[in-house]
């Protein structure tokens, strides 16, 4: 009786304490495999696999909310008992009081879904046997290592065959729950993977969930389920049970509308093809003569122009040539007509070049600024004084010519530097 109660005071710890500091994302819902037989390294593997897979939540049904929280009352009454045991033991009358009015503690709630992470334990004959032994070995094994939960894998030989058994033990379930019973041959245990993971998808999802799968993906697909983009990148759509909205977007395809049912606890294909996206021919010049044309760094060869045929969107073209600055240009949709590319000179790249380019534009603009101010200065002062003395119409036309001069300079300096700036210099 003592040993039992322990091993309850135990798994109550475990069940109640452990998913609620999960909530804060430190302590998950902890399920240990053991397999019961040492010839079961490859099958290890596969349970692992597939429980990370389709058993990464679990939700409880009602049943176990209620087994549960008549646990949680019982422990909680025996708990009342020993603090006012306690209590008159001293004859603290007060104490006694505070225990009475507080009553008992309230089940606490449990979050759902939870985490759920999976541990596997090496084999290990004295344990294998003793956990074939009774469900108490087992409890006791799920405290002693802090386990809500285990998965046994066991097996036999029959007749040629090697019977697998996987069981799901839940210390709040009546028996351990098979999840699979079957038969292979040389130990060829990847036709397991879908009988397996169906059930144990719908051990853990207890109807609230259901799994699309997706086949043929293409690079970069992008899902949006109801209106709303999905994170996900597996190719696995866990949604709830019922009808839900999907378009499917790659690139280089037409997007993919559709209507689909999620079963309860299903895992079930979803059916859908894209068709590529088909792009007129472009055709691509180069305004500086022959250079090197690289497709998506595959190289074209050395050409004034080319012509795609069956383009694809997006694109990078790279051009290349002796006297020229090598250019890059993406194209995300197709040009509205042919597309002529400018290069610049390899001297106008140079860095230190181009620095100066900026600097003499900049001098030229306060050149272009101080001249004009020179020549307004000059305005205003011939009419103030001597302004019958020719002198002043010479230094007029002297200044104004000068500001001119420079004002043409300037823009030619700031269209040479904008063209640096589209070529990406």
């Amino acid at each position: 009786m003592g040993k039992n109660m322990a091993l309850t005071v135990c798994m109550l710890l475990l069940f109640f304490v452990s998913p609620l500091v999960a909530q804060e994302g430190t302590l998950p819902f902890s399920v240990g495999i053991v397999p019961l037989d040492a010839r079961l390294d490859t099958l290890t593997e596969m349970v692992v696999t597939v429980a990370e897979r389709y058993g990464s939540q679990l939700f409880l049904d009602e049943s176990e909310q209620k087994s549960l929280t008549a646990a949680w009352e019982k422990q909680a009454q025996i708990q009342q008992h020993i603090e006012l045991a306690r209590a008159y033991d001293l004859h603290d009358q007060e104490k006694i009081q505070q225990i009475l009015d507080e009553g008992l503690q309230e089940a606490p709630v449990r979050i759902e879904p939870l985490s759920v992470i999976y541990q596997v334990i090496p084999f290990n004959p004295d344990l294998a046997s003793a956990l074939q032994e009774s469900d108490d070995a087992l409890a006791w094994f799920c405290s002693k290592n802090k386990f809500n939960a285990l998965l046994l894998l066991d097996s036999e030989d029959l007749a040629g065959f090697q019977r697998i058994k996987i069981q799901y033990y839940y210390p709040f379930l009546i028996a351990k729950k098979t999840l699979t019973d079957s038969l292979v041959q040389n130990a060829y245990y990847q036709v397991l993977e879908e009988p397996f993971g169906k059930a144990l998808f719908a051990s853990m999802s207890k109807g609230n969930l259901g799994i699309l799968t997706l086949t043929n993906v293409p690079p970069g697909l992008a899902i949006s389920v109801d209106g709303k983009p999905s994170d996900s990148l597996d190719t696995r759509l866990i949604l709830s049970p019922g009808n839900h909205s999907l378009k499917l977007h790659a690139p280089g395809y037409q997007p993919v509308e559709m209507e689909v049912e999620s079963k309860a606890d299903i895992i079930q294909p979803l059916q859908f093809s894209f068709e590529e996206v088909s792009f007129p021919p472009v055709v691509l010049h180069s305004e500086m003569g022959k250079v090197h044309w690289f497709l998506n760094g595959k190289p074209l060869g050395e050409h004034l122009s080319i012509s795609l045929s069956d383009p694809t969107y997006p694109m990078m073209l790279t051009l290349s040539g002796e006297e020229f600055a090598q250019k890059v240009v993406h194209l995300d949709s197709p040009p509205s007509q042919a597309l002529s590319i400018t290069l610049n000179t390899k001297e106008l790249a140079s860095p230190s070049l181009r620095d100066d380019a900026q600097k003499d534009f900049y001098k030229r603009l306060r050149n272009t600024i101080l001249w004009f101010g020179t020549y307004i200065g000059s305005t205003v002062l011939s009419q103030m004084y001597a302004t019958d003395n020719p002198l002043w119409q010479v230094g007029l036309v002297g200044t104004s010519s000068l500001a001119l001069v420079s004002s043409i300079a300037m823009v030619v300096d700031f269209l040479s530097y904008e063209s640096m700036a589209e070529a990406g210099i």
